[in-house]
């Protein structure tokens, strides 16, 4: 069994019920009255990983699952609120994921009568911005009392949630819970794209 460095076993600072809603608070609108000098908000950028310490990352227009190392690129996946859907409950949040570059984004299709995880050139701020709904392109990010992490399930196809392989290296996909598949993730967001509306009273 490959042995992890401390770096690779420790837990984020947050749970990702606490990133969800830190992210739903800083896109909220301000109240009326609010003098805004910058309007619209970056992505945020997220590190996430399964339960097996494997982080996700995207090469080329593929997102892998893959053991992190000093040598592994940072691996940030863009994060904003779908507003449309908004939040569902405490526990439950709708979001658009993304390529770093905000270019790309995830997107659920079926493909031979199966639901398929795929990377689609829509920008992930022009899907927050749309007035309608975008059901291929939402996750429900759903989190368990007492419980860290968080699933990511396909609004388009319910029951499909974000699944790694138990095997390093392999492509992230799109299964039901209760298999061999992996569907618990940690997210912690990072420095990059802190910015955003910056609101005087």
């Amino acid at each position: 069994m490959e042995k992890m460095g401390e770096a690779e076993m420790r837990k984020p600072h947050k749970t990702v019920q606490q990133e969800m809603k830190d992210l739903f608070n800083h896109f909220k609108k301000p109240p009326p009255g609010t003098v805004v000098i910058q309007s619209l908000p970056d992505p945020w950028y997220f590190k996430i990983w399964d339960i097996n310490q494997k982080y996700l990352l995207l090469v080329g227009d593929q997102l892998l699952s893959a053991p992190r190392n000093s040598n592994s690129p940072e691996g940030l996946i863009a994060v904003v609120p779908d507003k449309i859907i908004g939040e569902k409950d405490d526990r439950t949040s709708a979001i658009f994921m993304g390529k770093e570059d905000g270019q790309r984004t995830l997107s659920c299709v079926e493909v031979g009568g199966q639901p398929r995880l795929k990377l689609v050139g829509e920008k992930i701020m022009d899907l927050y911005n749309k007035k309608q709904e975008s059901k291929n392109f939402s996750f429900l990010c759903k989190t368990a009392s007492g419980k860290e992490t968080g699933s990511f399930e396909s609004v388009a196809f319910p029951g499909w949630f974000l699944s790694s392989s138990p095997e390093p290296n392999k492509p992230i996909g799109l299964s039901q819970q209760g298999g061999a598949e992996i569907t618990e993730f940690f997210m912690e967001k990072t420095n990059k794209g802190a910015g955003g509306a910056v609101a005087i009273l």
